[in-house]
């Protein structure tokens, strides 16, 4: 990975945010009932976008073009239609932007990532939304559905991880919930 191109990103990211007053990530939180605390979101979307990009690079794939795709305003990411926002179990929030494509992101990976500045892995859930503020049409919520199954599915069977899905919480919005499965009958005590 071009650390370089990485640190460049994060400083212009920074530098957006900043002169905006991390409004739009404000206005981001209160959308989908997170606490106001945009500086969480800020830092978490590094700590997400730096992830993903270590699994691009695990993958033999640059992460060049999700990289310029990552924009603190997503109007200014010509290819970017939805946002992933991640609860990185309430110490953080990460936000990253995708064009739809499954090949854009690995939920999978990010699920099992560890945050050694959160001391945790993964995160417990997630929002799909609109780059443009419009409500997920049927259509994209059901493909989505099919996509995170089959991304989270692929790495990890019904015995291991739980999941479901929600659009009623949030208007226009799909909330995404993980959980861990445990089979108590294993376990020796």
């Amino acid at each position: 990975m071009a650390i370089n191109s990485l640190k460049r990103w994060e400083r212009e990211f920074k530098k957006a945010a900043r002169a905006d007053n991390l409004e739009l990530f404000r206005n981001h939180l209160a959308k989908l009932g997170l606490p106001d605390k945009p500086e969480l979101l800020l830092q978490g979307t590094i700590s997400v976008v730096v992830a993903c990009c270590v699994y691009y690079q695990m993958d033999g794939r640059s992460c060049d073009g999700f990289l310029d795709m990552q924009k603190y305003d997503p109007s200014d990411a010509e290819d970017a239609r939805y946002m992933f926002t991640f609860d990185l179990f309430g110490k953080a929030f990460g936000r990253i932007l995708v064009s739809g494509k499954p090949t854009d992101y690995d939920l999978a990976d990010l699920y099992g990532h560890g945050y050694s500045e959160y001391k945790l892995c993964g995160y417990s859930c997630l929002w799909i939304s609109r780059t443009d503020g419009k409500d997920l049409l049927a259509e994209e919520i059901e493909k989505f559905e099919e996509d995170v199954t089959e991304d989270l599915r692929y790495d990890y069977d019904e015995d291991e991880l739980g999941f479901w899905f929600d659009d009623s919480l949030y208007k226009g919005v799909l909330y995404v919930y993980l959980y861990d499965v445990f089979d108590l009958e294993d376990e020796d005590g």
